[in-house]
């Protein structure tokens, strides 16, 4: 399959994204720059992605998008987590932030590349509610499921015995929860697929507000 759509949108989104990340202050780049690395995620596990159906000559979408992409994309999102935890911190706000940057680049460029294929075969197949589904289903759900994992493995690493079966642990719990969603959304139960992120959004939100909270009084002290 033709490629040029993919890498049109990411070249497109990631010079303006890499400049600002230059620019803006240290403490910022941590989120920009996981952005921008989600973009890449996202390009690459696609290439990685139809090499393997290929390679298996893979036809079926519902197999593929249950069985293989969720497997790719999750495990290739977790990498940057765990050298990021390894060499420079392994401190839960710092996980949850550069986890969620991961998740929201792949799925920006993921949406926006489907966007462009659907306009292309059919306009009017492309408005508001699927603008809405996409961004509230599987955009949440690529920023949960790494936020997920950035979670456990801030967890893990102050417990080394755990780490790696901690580690495999919510990988495999990652790649079920993808795998899942797309299963749902395939389905006469779709609108479940798009309350599952959301959900499980509001579930893990306290944790970030609160590591906000605590670290917004540590400064003013």
């Amino acid at each position: 399959m033709d490629n040029t759509i993919e890498y049109t949108c990411f070249i497109c989104i990631m010079i303006p994204l890499l400049m600002m990340t230059i620019t803006v202050k240290a403490e910022s780049r941590l989120l920009t720059g996981s952005v921008a690395l989600g973009l890449f995620i996202c390009l690459f596990s696609s290439e990685v992605s139809g090499a393997v159906i290929r390679a298996f000559g893979l036809t079926n979408t519902q197999f593929i998008t249950t069985n293989v992409t969720p497997i790719i994309e999750e495990l290739l999102k977790a990498i940057p987590l765990l050298v990021y935890a390894f060499r420079f911190s392994s401190q839960r706000d710092k996980l949850l932030s550069c986890g969620f940057g991961i998740g929201v680049g792949f799925a920006v460029l993921e949406n926006i590349v489907i966007l462009l294929r659907a306009i292309m075969s059919n306009p009017e197949s492309a408005n508001y509610l699927w603008a809405f589904v996409r961004g509230f289903g599987s955009g949440l759900m690529h920023s949960v499921s790494t936020m997920m994992i950035g979670v456990v493995i801030s967890i893990v690493m102050k417990q080394k015995k755990l780490l790696l079966p901690g580690t495999v642990a919510i990988l495999s719990v990652a790649v079920a929860y993808h795998a899942i969603y797309n299963a749902l959304i395939q389905t006469d139960l779709r609108y479940l697929g798009i309350v599952l992120p959301l959900a499980t959004y509001i579930a893990l939100a306290p944790m970030t507000l609160k590591g906000n909270g605590a670290k917004a009084r540590k400064e003013v002290a």
